[in-house]
């Protein structure tokens, strides 16, 4: 058990020292109007880490996989038009939110500060859980304690502690940079990059999602040709 502790321990703090994701926390820390919103970002990411280790330990991912392979070979058609319809419908969003705040930055003042603020605590989860999803294609520390994990053949409570302590470290370094952030808010340095992400805060979501309905509608075409 020492042993796996040790493991969980060292796996998980060589995987807390990715620089995307401190990079995008402190861009989304200079974003936000109300600082302790981006703690919903480490949120999405923790519970997100936390979920999907669950799931690939039980095999859920495995099986979820299989399911839609299955979809796929027995409803390409169907899947492909309603990727179609998903895309041009993130497209219509993604076009009629940046007109939304195109309009508005027009009708305010940037230098004051007056740009309207889009990145709510429910998007900032939601985020950090896509960005979780995302990184862990690469995240070949937690594989290899995963791996470890199930030679141990342990209880339920026991692999819920491991995987929540890897999570806490691998968290650990974006707590360190909200807190840093912080200490150090309203000196000019972080006042001129408040100022200059203020605006692009604005087009995140809108961009986001519409690149997701250029994908789907892409995805579905090709499955139509």
């Amino acid at each position: 058990m020492l042993a796996l502790l040790g493991t969980a321990i060292t796996a998980s703090f060589l995987d807390s020292l990715n620089p995307s994701a401190i990079a995008q926390q402190m861009l989304l820390q200079a974003m936000v109007k109300k600082k302790r919103h981006t703690l919903y970002f480490i949120l999405g990411i923790s519970l997100a880490n936390c979920v999907l280790g669950i799931a690939i330990y039980y095999g859920v991912v495995q099986n979820v996989a299989r399911l839609w392979n299955g979809l796929l070979i027995a409803y390409p058609f169907h899947l492909s038009i309603g990727e179609v319809a998903a895309g041009i419908a993130c497209l219509t969003a993604g076009g009629v939110m940046t007109l939304q705040v195109m309009k508005s930055t027009s009708n305010q003042s940037v230098s004051e500060g007056k740009v309207p603020n889009q990145l709510k605590p429910g998007i900032l989860f939601v985020m950090g859980a896509v960005f979780c999803g995302i990184e862990l294609t690469s995240a070949l520390p937690y594989f290899g304690f995963l791996a470890i994990l199930t030679t141990y053949q342990l209880s339920a409570p026991y692999v819920l502690a491991f995987i929540t302590l890897y999570t806490f470290i691998y968290a650990f370094p974006l707590i360190l940079v909200y807190f840093t952030y912080n200490r150090i808010q309203g000196s000019v340095l972080i006042k001129k990059l408040e100022k200059g992400l203020s605006v692009a805060a604005s087009y995140i979501v809108p961009v986001a999602v519409g690149l997701l309905g250029f994908v789907l509608l892409f995805d579905g075409s090709t499955g139509l040709i």
